[in-house]
């Protein structure tokens, strides 16, 4: 752990553990729906949550959903350049974090590869939730590491104050000479006031343009060339969407069309881009009134059209498709029994194919049907949360379309169609204890089972996004997961925030393995060039474990001014049982932030920390420590139809050279993280 954590770290976790401190007053927790049935605040709930909304995510807000929540507690990015970037949760990622938009799958292909962008936009989104740890009661075993669920405006659920309202945002940072610029608008039609109903017309768009980014020294030490610059790292985003909804006191619905574009450069592949297209249809419809023994409904439904080409030298070169749809049904019942909870299915469709020279997947239909059902009770100062859920998929994977393609026909391999069908159950159930009017203690333990999916099994070519020939494995067992968390937590007081200990034991874990071996993927004996490493996709049992703290410290707290010291810290192990370390794991880490807000000014001043990674896998690349200083100040200017938030952002202001350390190994010694930047922005809002 860095000297820097230690001391703070220290103080934060026995000022949590303190059962007597100063009153001070506490604004009420925001709600959070997506790890329960029923929206409930932060300490109601069993497991650890994460929210950002508001001034920020404004101000932590990236071109990747990865670099916006990364420094969170537990949250680390699989940065792959400014263009492509995945949460990385409690050092799993990829398909155990399963990232929603609104509660339905994004439908796209960024769980296949770290230079798969997710096709969700970080800019004007309402709020970001992340549940940190096993998720999977409610939304699958493909998040037995975590939700990230991104919420926007799209589906309106409430009528605008006034016959119109929206919200216009511009920035501009120095570091790339990048802007972005959007807004969103509601327009009220035929509202009905006295009833609380109507229609809702929404609009949405944004642009985002960014040149290549600048890092302090070399970005590569190999290659005079990338002095102060990461080459190829230029993006160029937009997106806009058209909705309609109907909103009255017990019944909602809305449809909206979407479409996103992205095209950005692969840092570690010269002269490659990837040019992103998605067209997506989100349908939801919500019933808040008694029927039977219900107290309501959700129905949600999203499908979409997805695809992208990575373009060599602008020659369109593989191509990826995802062409899918993902909906839930959840019922509400009244008690039963004394319990509360909800019913629900969840179904969903991916039909995948990669056609190319430099296709390692095949295509692949995949079928999905879930069960489940989560239940709560209460019984003086506990309340229980458990629940189970059935899933079953489906995997028809034609290797020919594909891989042959690819490869040619190597007689040293078996190309043929290739059938998974499997189900499996998961299992969950915890506890939140009050111990007193401020503290809660929260256990939670969960059972879940994953199976394979498609690039895990079938995976059969070069893939020069991670410089590796990935080689699946059809015979690959169900991955089973054990885990338990732990955490304490403080609502109220001079200091508040949660202490959480956790740990995962796997069964048949899967995970990408440097053999050690090279392939020649070009058949040219001979040529170094066209050697890559080999990677194969491999099971061990193994298990994960760590700690996570997330305190407030509030030194000021008066009407209208409020001065606060943030103190964050994180640690993740992850080996082996008896074994070595898995890769990609991130270091311990942490924050220190003091806040101070005098309406209508606010300013802030942070350190991001970072140890080395001394807990390696074999082969993998080492990333030294850094610390990055940020500051921020923003100034609310309120007239009397608009409000103007003016705000000014500076990250990495040392110019500190800091690499990834849960990147592949051919980006984090190419691409370190951005240098120094300044960030001018304003939002506007009526």
């Amino acid at each position: 752990m860095p000297p820097s954590l230690r001391l703070p770290l220290f103080l934060a976790t026995i000022a949590v553990l303190r059962a007597q401190v100063a009153p001070a007053p506490v604004t009420l927790e925001p709600l959070v729906i997506t790890a329960s049935p029923y929206a409930r605040t932060q300490a109601e709930l069993t497991a650890a949550t994460s929210l950002l909304g508001g001034d920020s995510l404004a101000l932590r807000q990236q071109p990747t959903l990865g670099e916006t929540l990364a420094g969170l507690p537990g949250v680390s990015s699989s940065y792959f350049g400014p263009g492509s970037s995945r949460p990385v949760i409690r050092g799993l990622d990829a398909n155990r974090v399963r990232i929603l938009q609104n509660s339905v799958d994004t439908l796209d292909a960024s769980s296949t590869s770290p230079d798969h962008a997710v096709s969700v936009e970080p800019f004007l989104v309402k709020r970001i939730e992340v549940v940190r740890g096993p998720a999977s009661l409610l939304y699958g075993a493909a998040a037995v590491g975590g939700v990230v669920n991104v919420i926007d405006h799209r589906i309106e659920s409430e009528l605008p104050a006034g016959p119109v309202a929206g919200t216009f945002e511009s920035r501009h940072d120095t570091n790339t000479e990048g802007y972005a610029t959007g807004g969103a608008l509601d327009v009220a039609l035929a509202p009905d006031r006295d009833r609380a109903s109507g229609f809702v017309l929404h609009l949405d768009g944004f642009r985002r343009e960014a040149n290549d980014i600048r890092v302090p020294g070399r970005a590569d030490p190999t290659d005079p060339t990338t002095d102060g610059v990461i080459p190829n790292t230029a993006l160029d985003s937009r997106g806009a969407s058209l909705g309609l909804s109907y909103v009255s006191p017990g019944f909602k619905t809305g449809v909206n069309h979407n479409g996103f574009d992205t095209t950005y450069g692969v840092p570690n592949e010269r002269g490659v881009q990837i040019d992103l297209r998605q067209r997506r249809w989100d349908f939801n419809a919500t019933v808040d009134r008694d029927f039977g023994v219900f107290t309501g409904a959700r129905t949600k439904l999203g499908l979409a059209d997805y695809r992208h080409i990575e373009l060599e030298d602008g020659t369109p070169g593989t191509t990826f498709t995802n062409e899918g749809w993902n909906g839930r049904v959840e019922l509400l019942h009244r008690p039963l029994a004394g319990f509360t909870g909800a019913f629900g299915v969840e179904l969903g469709r991916s039909d995948f194919s990669a056609l190319g020279a430099e296709a390692y997947l095949p295509t692949s239909l995949t079928d999905n049907q879930a069960l489940f059902i989560f239940e709560e009770a209460k019984t003086g100062a506990l309340t229980w949360q458990a629940g189970t859920r059935y899933e079953h998929r489906h995997v028809e994977a034609d290797a020919f379309e594909s891989i042959i393609a690819a490869n040619g026909a190597d007689p040293s391999r078996t190309y043929a169609a290739r059938d998974d069908d499997r189900g499996t159950l998961s299992f969950s159930g915890g506890a939140i204890y009050a111990l007193a009017p401020a503290y809660t203690l929260a256990l939670n333990l969960t059972h879940t089972t994953r199976a394979p999916n498609a690039q895990e099994l079938y995976a059969d070519g070069p893939h020069l996004g991670t410089d590796a020939y990935e080689i699946g494995d059809a015979s690959l067992k169900n991955e089973r997961a054990l885990g338990a968390e732990l955490g304490l937590r403080k609502t109220a007081g001079f200091v508040t925030g949660a202490l959480t200990v956790f740990v995962n034991r796997f069964d048949h874990y899967i995970y990408l393995q440097d053999s050690g071996a090279t392939t020649d993927f070009e058949n040219t004996p001979g040529d170094p060039d066209d050697d890559l490493p080999e990677y194969r996709f491999v099971q061990s049992d193994a298990i994960f474990y760590g700690a996570e703290l997330e305190t407030v410290f509030h030194l000021l707290s008066r009407p209208g001014q409020t001065l606060d010291l943030r103190v964050n810290a994180d640690h993740t192990r992850a080996h082996e049982r008896g074994g070595p370390d898995l890769p990609r794991i991130p270091p311990v880490k942490g924050l220190l932030a003091l806040d101070w807000r005098r309406d209508p000014w606010r300013a802030g001043i942070d350190l991001q920390l970072a140890d080395a990674q001394r807990n390696r896998a074999a082969n993998e690349t080492p990333t030294d420590g850094y610390t990055l200083l940020g500051a921020s100040v923003g100034y609310l200017w309120t007239t009397r139809l608009v409000a103007y938030d003016f705000f000014v952002r500076g990250s990495n202001l040392a110019d500190t050279e800091a690499r990834n350390a849960t990147s592949f190994a051919n980006i984090k010694d190419i691409a370190p993280l951005p240098g120094r930047a300044v960030t001018f922005g304003v939002r506007a809002s009526f």
